[in-house]
């Protein structure tokens, strides 16, 4: 769907992406979450009624993301699935989406400049019919987290400075073996990945064999997690 007014697109999601079309107080910060809309079409299938839920304390709320928000779901009321509920069974039967098991609801994605829409549909009469979660992804590059850090005691830490990061994997992990010490590298930094393979293969009396002009070769591919 390509509204004519918008420079965006709805596309279907993922079963991967399914977590974005539901509430998580806990992740909200870094995903930059501005607030989400329940929204639904009345006994008659043909209303509009919606109520706003901030999230992160409304500090994403500005006047550019109310604009935005109120161009997307202009589009979609007048040519997709938010139209009114038999509009949103026809929008949901044509184009896919099912996020959840029981293929009750169905989640859509869009992106309009620095903001991401994620709208959940469930055609369902007598039901709240959509949630419309909003994203800053602005907010998404900022406090993302390099790496965590866990011990067998429970205790955990998750860092968003590269270099608090590093300088704790060099204390503890000579330590690993008494205290359950393990690491997950988040970030696909290079410089970062390379110094903490660096210190791995020094636990074991060993130089790292591959140089940084590796690691940056394989920047931005599927280079997955470092764990130990």
């Amino acid at each position: 769907m390509k509204p004519n007014s918008n420079c965006f697109s709805l596309r279907p999601a993922t079963r991967e992406e399914a977590s974005l079309f539901y509430s998580d107080d806990q992740t909200d910060r870094s995903l930059g979450t501005v607030g989400h809309v329940r929204m639904d079409f009345g006994s008659s299938g043909k209303g509009f009624y919606h109520t706003w839920w901030p999230h992160n304390g409304e500090q994403f709320n500005t006047p550019e993301f109310k604009e935005a928000l109120q161009q997307f779901v202009d589009a979609v009321r007048e040519d997709g699935p938010l139209k009114d509920l038999p509009s949103m069974g026809q929008f949901c039967r044509q184009n896919g989406g099912a996020i959840t098991e029981d293929g009750r609801s169905y989640g859509y994605l869009a992106e309009m400049g620095d903001y991401r829409f994620c709208l959940r549909c469930t055609p369902s009469p007598g039901e709240y019919q959509c949630y419309l979660y909003c994203y800053d992804l602005r907010q998404q590059t900022l406090d993302r987290p390099v790496g965590r850090v866990s011990f067998a005691n429970g205790e955990h830490m998750e860092f968003t400075a590269p270099q608090d990061y590093l300088r704790t994997i060099r204390e503890e992990l000579p330590t690993k073996d008494g205290t359950g010490f393990r690491f997950e590298t988040l970030t696909d930094d290079p410089a970062v990945r390379k110094a903490v393979d660096d210190m791995v293969y020094d636990l074991y009396g060993e130089e790292n064999p591959r140089p940084l002009a590796d690691y940056i070769a394989r920047h931005g591919q599927e280079m997955g997690g470092q764990q130990m």
